[in-house]
């Protein structure tokens, strides 16, 4: 009788009678365990790190830095809202030796971000974490806002992304909520898309690219709402303007 020496992987059951190929499948589910791991936050800790964005005193423009800044933040709400597509992450593209394992989008700059203070910002497809949505003026006759104060324009971005992962569009998610209505990130993208894949020599790196209309609601961000109020109030001052805006 042959006797046989094997390794069993006690995660996945599989069974190695080669140790070299053992030990590059544990190397694998390593690696994807890393990958993973990266987009857990745990809820308490994530709680406090987004309320003390949500009250940072900053400017519009900052803000579009401290997004690329807390990149690994918005990623992990973006996993939320789609988990049939997030659960690529850590796998690889192939069986190959060279194949290379689905990573987490990483934000390289917005290259366009006009995202301007709008009084009136409409809350149609979307509303403040607080507030109501109104789709039209008969549903305003309830007492309905038709809109609130917050900021809005168009926000265009690129990803660096494996060229072996092209058809993949994570990197449109990075302001996607959970089940599609903001998430933490308090953040709104309307229409647009993108992915196109390409090579930055700016960044030395394959990159898909996405633009969308955006929009942010004060009421979500009032440490940006106070900012912005303080702006008003000294532009009132030097006769720049008339009149200090509601803001939140």
């Amino acid at each position: 009788m042959t006797q046989i020496l094997v390794w069993k992987c006690d995660q996945t059951g599989k069974l190695f009678e080669d140790q070299t190929k053992y030990k590059s499948h544990l190397r694998k589910l390593a690696r994807e365990r890393a990958t993973k791991r990266k987009l857990t936050v745990m809820e308490a800790v994530a709680d406090q790190k987004w309320n003390e964005l949500y009250e940072c005193e900053q400017t519009i423009e900052q803000w579009r830095d401290m997004v690329i800044a807390n990149q690994d933040m918005f990623w992990a709400e973006a996993a939320k809202s789609d988990p049939y597509d997030w659960k690529q992450v850590g796998k690889t593209h192939s069986r190959k030796k060279d194949s290379v394992v689905c990573p987490i989008p990483r934000l390289l700059e917005f290259t366009e971000f006009s995202v301007r203070w709008n009084p009136k910002v409409s809350n149609s497809h979307s509303c403040p974490h607080n507030g109501v949505q109104c789709w039209s003026s008969r549903e305003a006759e309830d007492g309905r806002p038709q809109s609130y104060p917050g900021w809005s324009g168009r926000a265009e971005w690129i990803v660096a992304w494996p060229k072996e992962w092209d058809g993949v569009y994570l990197g449109g998610d990075l302001f996607k909520g959970l089940f599609g209505h903001g998430g933490r990130q308090r953040a709104h993208t309307g229409t647009g898309g993108g992915g196109g894949m390409r090579w930055s020599e700016k960044h030395q790196c394959h990159v898909q690219s996405f633009g969308y209309d955006f929009k942010l609601f004060a009421a979500d961000w009032p440490g940006m709402a106070r900012v912005e109020g303080m702006k008003q109030f000294n532009e009132v001052l030097k006769g720049q303007r008339n009149s200090v805006d509601f803001v939140v």
